[in-house]
């Protein structure tokens, strides 16, 4: 029963616009422009919830502690996978560390632009270039949930090993999502790793096409980590919320 009702939501009006699959994208756009609204997001085992934009403008003293962390162990050459608005990049740089934006959002390269962040690459993870190399490989907000499905795990460790240096290291955030299973009395699936869900996005009066994502649990991300020869350990964990942060190094 929960399952429908979380579906259902879809039958928002959907119009389709330029940007009707940015809808991040858009709100960064906007709220930079003065005119700030909020999204609503929900996966296909989740409720809808709101996401506040200004979330994404956050300075460093209001980060969560995970983030707070993982700024300060970055070194290096710093590349910052999925930037978004550009808040981690703009804390690195005014540290004075040498960090790229990584962002596939025309709207976010953009907004990014104007707040002052130096350097950009604007691809996908998995098709940016392998000629320049990094020290520091940052997957911030859940940041591996790109991956989509266990069946990509081997692209993106040979991609990461493909684009960090030998002696660098790469500093994931995870969110679980067991307990919402829990919460609502859902069973897991048996026809695919119950992480792997359907994320939804509702901005104004627009809905984005649904996109996988993948929540991990750690023992399933460490085998895969171990088993692409990696090292994998646990830097800090959030008591209130089950977030935490890993490291992560080549073998």
């Amino acid at each position: 029963m929960q399952n429908r009702q979380f579906r259902a939501v879809l039958l928002y009006s959907t119009d389709m616009t330029e940007y009707h699959n940015d809808l991040f994208g858009l709100a960064i756009r906007d709220y930079l422009a003065g005119r700030p609204h909020d999204l609503i997001s929900w996966t296909s085992v989740s409720p809808p919830e709101i996401f506040r934009t200004a979330y994404l403008f956050r300075s460093f003293e209001n980060m969560p502690v995970h983030e707070r962390v993982a700024l300060l162990m970055s070194e290096g050459k710093i590349l910052d996978v999925g930037a978004g608005a550009g808040s981690h990049v703009l804390a690195l740089q005014e540290a004075g560390s040498r960090v790229t934006a990584l962002e596939r959002s025309a709207l976010a390269v953009k907004a990014m632009k104007k707040r002052g962040v130096n350097n950009i690459l604007h691809t996908d993870f998995f098709e940016m270039p392998e000629h320049e190399k990094f020290d520091t490989l940052l997957f911030l907000m859940n940041g591996a949930g790109m991956v989509e499905s266990l069946q990509r795990m081997p692209a993106f460790f040979k991609k990461i090993r493909s684009v960090l240096n030998k002696e660098g290291k790469a500093l994931i955030h995870f969110s679980p999502v067991d307990y919402i299973y829990e919460m609502f009395g859902l069973t897991f699936p048996q026809e695919r790793y119950y992480g792997e869900v359907m994320f939804y996005l509702k901005y104004k009066h627009l809905c984005q096409r649904p996109f996988p994502w993948i929540y991990f649990d750690r023992e399933t991300f460490y085998r895969w980590a171990v088993e692409a020869g990696f090292h994998f350990e646990i830097v800090i964990e959030e008591e209130a919320t089950g977030d935490y942060l890993a490291e992560m190094r080549p073998g």
